[in-house]
């Protein structure tokens, strides 16, 4: 429904409109009445039916607004410094902050126009984002830290091993597994002293049983060539094995001595257990009819190795350390003399091994003086049982090196294992702290970012709303943006008229202000749901304005047509020419002569002037511009 005077102007400018377009031409028609009479003629008003366009519109006044800013939003009501509630609506291009502060600066001037994503203005929150962000990316680069350690060295497992301790490891398991070997194979140099005892009893006996033999010559000869090869080995240089074995006996006591001053190792404690472990095994495993020898044994190692285990339990004394101490400097003066000059006391002991050698080949020679047959021969006994325990070792001998070799073994891949890299369970918890820390980042850094507030639209500031140094909160509006290069009309329509309005029609726009100025104009919002007002409904349409409209500022008043129906070049007369009754629609004809008739017709589209003529009346013909008006 329209207003009375909105509804005159809007009459007014549909009748200049038809007169314009000439769409329907009223004349006087003069009619004489027939029999020569002399009275005088009858005017009767009539219009021509014409051919034009129909046009429906609906409309309303408005105020002319940016086309993003035109109403209002609701805001929560906030506390304002002197207690009382603050305002509860904003204009629709309002921006806000997205954190409480306090303005510290703004970065626009009102007038100046922006792009989206601009800053506009400054806030200050006392450091607080700043310092989480500072403990956020700390915890980071703690966890990060954590991540890389664990995934190289875990500190659970102790200091990574030395190339000291590694090398003596390595040394020990090589002479055990050379030990070993040499037990399991026949012509060790165990073997071939034995025999040569075994030879040198045997000469023995033969010169205490009669006179020198070629053989006992041949024997006691053979004795002084092994004498004249030690006096050449020990006037001669060390070999290179000598050497090296004595390299690995250095390296071995210098790794003892760095072990005993780190203290003992998991590994190393649990070697020592397997070793007690073995020996008891052993003991307990000796057959009934073992010999005492055995027994003795295999008792002194199950001591020596619960010794030992003790000793790795208490850790290390004074008194070890010091003997470490000892051990190293003993094997750094051997490897001195192994690889300095001869040592004359060697050269003394081999000298008198050589003359021994000589007084023995000469008293065979010259016969050997009475001794008793008995100790001879047991020599020879002995001699031959030793040769035996030399080509086969017992199973106590063997035992014994296994665990050596087991032990070594044990030791060096415990120094492998110390401060490896850490379990995947470990792995995945300082994983799963390095993504909560990086997403920590994240929040500290967007929240440091809000402390810029910036606008989402982009367009003309036309308000600063607040002042440097007031509190802000994301309820509280800082300034306005508004579109000026776009405006747009809001104006409410009836229940009747928005039922035929669609966005995206076309409207015509008039600016009061402006001399009745139009602008086109289109249907951008039709409201789903109408607003009661004092007991009348109506619904909300927007209709934007074109871009670079000329002169037009916001909150000037305008009035707005919208096309709803439109009929091209059709047979239209006067909408007060049409006599309906019972649904049937007539028009009186007036031919030329200027008799009447009337005759039925079929409407179309019509408005508050003019109606569409679908059948029944041409174009040119002339009918009454009242419906019922004849003479």
């Amino acid at each position: 429904m329209f207003r009375p005077m909105t509804r005159l102007i809007s009459l007014r400018r549909a009748l200049v409109a038809l007169v314009l377009l000439g769409a329907v031409v009223t004349t006087a028609l003069v009619v004489w009445p027939l029999g020569g009479g002399s009275s005088g003629a009858t005017t009767v008003p009539t219009s021509t039916a014409a051919r034009g366009d129909v046009v429906l519109t609906v409309g309303g006044v408005g105020r002319i607004g940016s086309a993003g800013s035109t109403t209002m939003i609701a805001v929560s009501a906030t506390q304002t410094s002197t207690g009382s509630p603050g305002p509860s609506a904003a204009p629709a291009g309002a921006v806000f902050a997205t954190t409480s502060g306090r303005i510290a600066r703004y970065l626009v001037t009102p007038g100046e126009r922006i792009s989206v994503g601009q800053p506009l203005a400054l806030l200050d929150d006392g450091r607080a984002a700043a310092v989480a962000l500072d403990q956020a990316r700390s915890d980071l680069e703690t966890a990060q830290l954590e991540l890389q350690l664990k995934q190289t060295s875990d500190p659970a497992r102790g200091l990574p091993p030395s190339a000291a301790e590694l090398t003596a490891a390595r040394f020990a398991v090589t002479a055990a597994r050379r030990k070993l070997r040499l037990l399991r194979e026949p012509g060790t140099p165990d073997v071939t002293t034995a025999r040569l005892e075994l030879r040198k009893a045997e000469a023995d006996l033969a010169v205490l049983r009669r006179v020198a033999t070629p053989v006992a010559v041949a024997a006691a000869e053979r004795t002084v060539g092994v004498a004249y090869l030690k006096l050449a080995q020990a006037g001669a240089s060390a070999t290179p094995a000598e050497v090296l074995a004595a390299r690995h006996e250095l390296a071995r006591a210098q790794a003892d001595l760095e072990a005993l001053q780190a203290g003992p190792s998991a590994a190393a404690v649990d070697a020592a257990r397997l070793a007690a472990t073995l020996a008891q095994q052993k003991l307990v495993e000796l057959p009934s009819g073992a010999l005492p020898s055995e027994v003795t044994q295999v008792r002194l190692e199950l001591t020596k190795a619960q010794a030992d285990l003790a000793a790795l339990q208490r850790g290390p004394t004074s008194t070890a350390v010091a003997a470490a101490r000892a051990a190293v400097d003993l094997a750094v003066a051997k490897l001195a003399i192994a690889t300095g000059p001869p040592s004359p006391l060697a050269l003394a002991s081999a000298r008198g091994e050589l003359d021994r050698a000589r007084t023995e080949l000469q008293t065979v020679r010259l016969r050997a003086k009475p001794a008793p047959v008995r100790a001879a021969r047991l020599a020879v006994t002995l001699a031959q049982q030793k040769l035996v325990l030399a080509r086969r070792p017992t199973s106590t001998v063997r035992d014994a090196a296994r665990v050596d070799l087991t032990k070594a073994l044990a030791d060096l891949s415990a120094l492998r294992r110390r401060s490896g890299p850490a379990g995947p369970l470990d792995l995945s918890l300082a994983r799963v702290k390095v993504r909560s820390a990086t997403a920590r980042v994240g929040v500290a850094e967007r929240q440091a970012g809000r402390l810029t507030v910036t606008t989402p639209r982009a367009g003309t500031v036309t308000t600063l709303l607040s002042v440097v140094g007031s509190p802000v909160d994301p309820v509280t509006p800082i300034a306005v943006v508004a579109d000026l290069d776009q405006f747009a009309v809001d104006i409410d329509l009836s229940e009747f008229d928005v039922a035929q309005v669609r966005r995206g029609q076309a409207a015509v726009v008039s600016v009061d202000a402006l001399g009745g100025r139009r602008y086109s104009g289109t249907v951008a919002f039709v409201a789903l749901a109408g607003i009661q007002n004092g007991g009348v409904v109506t619904f909300p349409v927007r209709i934007g304005l074109s871009r670079g409209v000329a002169d037009v500022k916001p909150g000037m008043n305008a009035s707005v047509r919208i096309v709803v129906a439109k009929r091209f070049n059709v047979v239209h007369v006067p909408l007060e020419a049409v006599a309906q009754d019972g649904g049937q629609a007539t028009v009186t004809v007036v031919d030329a002569a200027g008799a009447q008739s009337a005759r039925t017709v079929r409407l179309g589209l019509a408005n508050n002037k003019v109606v569409e003529i679908r059948s029944g009346l041409k174009s040119g013909e002339r009918v009454l511009a009242t419906a019922g008006g004849g003479a």
